[in-house]
C-alpha cells in the first residue's frame, strides 16, 4: 500500500503564512498536525490582545507553555472606560492584574518589540512591576492612558532603551511631579528615538520640549503633530526649530479646539514663526472636512514653512461630514503650495473615509441616496485648482477606506 508523500515543512509553513490574519483556521492548522504546531502558534500568538476578560488567562497560558511567549510581537493591553459600575469592576480587575504580575513573566517577552497601552491610569508601582521591564520594545504607543505624573512617563522612557517609536494620542493632562524620577544609571542605555506621532489636542508640546532638553531628539527624522490647537502652532515652531537639522518627515493636523474669539482676547499669543527645516522631504497636511474653520491656520503654516529639500507634499483629507467635502478651498490651497513647485516630484491628495455597514443615515434638507463624498467633483475641483497653478502635472489623487 502507498503512503501519501509528505509535502516539504518550507512549503506548509508558506501555506500558513498566507493565512496568518484568518485565526479560526490556523487554530484549525494547530490541531491538524505535530509539524504545523510552530508556525500556526507563530501567527495565532504573534499579536495578543489584553483586558479585563483575559489577562489572567494569559498569565496561566506563559505558565503551562513558555515557549509561546518567544512568538509575542506585539501586546496591547487595553482597559474599561465608563461611569458604570460594571465599568469601574472591570477596570479594577485589570489594574489588580497589572499589580501582581508575576516575576517570571516580563522577563519571558524577550521578542515584544511593541507596546500598545490604552484607557490604563499609569503609575510608578505598575513601570516598576511590569512594563519597565519590557526591554525588547520598540514602539510604545499610549491611547487615552492617564499618567499620574510626568515623571512615571520619563521613568517608563528611559526602562526601554530600544525605543525608537513614539505614539501619543488622546493622553490626558499631563499631572504635577510631586516625586523625583529615579534617576539614569551609569551606563544605561538612552533610546534613541526615530519617529515621534502626537495625536492628542492636550499639551503634548511638554514631551517634545522634554524630549529637548533631555537631548534625545538627535535621532527623529519623523515627527506628527495632529489636532493641534491653534494657539499651539507658536510652541510647534518653537519645537520644529529643534528637531530641523534631522527632520525629513513631517505631519501636521490643526484643530479647531480654540475660538477666534479667545484668541483674539489672548494678549500673549502671536503669529508663530518657523525655523527653515533644511532635511524635510515630505510634508503632510490634515484637512479634516469637520474643521474647515481650522483650514487657514493650515495654509498660513504652509506659507511660512522653509524646506529647499521637500519633494513630496501631502494633503490628507478625512471626510468626516457629509456636506461640507465641497467646501474645501482647493483654489487658495493651490495658491498657497505653488512657492514649493519648482521642487516638487509630487502632490498627493489623500482622501479618507471610514468604513461603516451601517446603512446611509437620511440627511435633512438635502439629496438623499448619494454618496457622502462626490470623489469625482473633489478630483475635478483639485486638479483645475493645481493646474490654474501650472502644477496638474503633479497632482494624485488617491482614495482610501479605513
Amino acid at each position: 500500500m502507498s503512503q501519501t508523500p509528505l509535502l516539504p515543512p518550507e512549503l506548509c509553513d508558506q501555506v500558513l503564512d498566507h493565512l496568518e490574519d484568518d485565526k479560526r483556521t490556523l487554530r484549525v492548522c494547530a490541531l491538524t498536525a505535530r509539524s504545523w504546531l510552530p508556525r500556526a502558534q507563530y501567527h495565532l500568538f504573534r499579536s495578543i490582545y489584553l483586558d479585563w476578560s483575559n489577562c489572567y488567562s494569559f498569565t496561566r497560558l506563559l505558565a503551562t507553555n513558555p515557549s509561546i511567549a518567544d512568538y509575542v510581537n506585539t501586546l496591547e493591553i487595553e482597559g474599561a472606560f465608563g461611569i458604570f459600575s460594571m465599568d469601574r469592576l472591570h477596570g479594577a480587575t485589570l489594574d489588580a492584574w497589572l499589580r501582581a504580575i508575576p516575576p517570571w513573566l516580563p522577563p519571558r517577552l524577550s521578542s515584544l518589540t511593541k507596546l500598545e497601552l490604552a484607557l490604563l491610569t499609569i503609575d510608578a508601582e505598575i513601570v516598576q512591576r511590569f512594563f519597565g521591564h519590557l526591554h525588547s520594545v520598540k514602539h510604545l504607543t499610549l491611547w487615552a492612558c492617564a499618567l499620574t505624573t510626568f515623571d512615571v512617563f520619563a521613568e517608563l522612557f528611559f526602562a526601554l532603551p530600544q525605543l525608537t517609536r513614539l505614539t501619543i494620542a488622546f493622553t490626558q493632562e499631563w499631572e504635577a511631579n510631586p516625586h523625583p524620577v529615579s534617576p539614569l544609571r551609569q551606563g544605561q542605555p538612552r533610546p534613541r528615538l526615530e519617529v515621534i506621532e502626537l495625536t492628542s489636542s492636550c499639551d503634548n508640546f511638554k514631551v517634545l520640549r522634554w524630549l529637548v532638553a533631555e537631548g534625545l531628539h538627535h535621532s527623529v527624522h519623523t515627527l506628527s503633530c495632529t489636532r493641534v490647537p491653534w494657539a499651539g502652532l507658536s510652541p510647534l515652531g518653537d519645537a520644529l526649530s529643534a528637531f530641523a537639522p534631522t527632520l525629513q518627515n513631517l505631519r501636521i493636523g490643526v484643530g479647531d479646539s480654540t475660538t477666534a474669539t479667545d484668541l483674539a482676547s489672548d494678549n500673549g499669543w502671536t503669529s508663530p514663526t518657523f525655523a527653515p527645516l533644511p532635511a524635510l522631504t515630505t510634508l503632510t497636511l490634515d484637512v479634516h472636512t469637520a474643521r474647515l474653520s481650522a483650514v487657514p491656520y493650515t495654509l498660513y503654516l504652509l506659507s511660512q514653512l522653509s524646506a529647499p529639500a521637500l519633494h513630496d507634499l501631502v494633503f490628507a483629507v478625512k471626510c468626516g461630514e457629509y456636506d461640507t467635502a465641497s467646501l474645501i478651498p482647493w483654489k487658495r490651497i493651490a495658491e498657497v503650495s505653488a512657492r514649493f513647485a519648482p521642487r516638487l516630484a509630487r502632490l498627493l491628495i489623500s482622501v479618507r473615509e471610514r468604513e461603516s455597514a451601517e446603512p446611509e443615515l437620511v440627511r435633512v434638507g438635502t439629496r438623499v441616496g448619494i454618496a457622502a463624498v462626490d470623489l469625482e467633483e473633489m478630483e475635478r475641483n483639485v486638479r483645475v485648482a493645481f493646474e490654474a497653478q501650472k502644477m496638474g502635472g503633479l497632482v494624485a489623487f488617491e482614495h482610501v477606506v479605513q
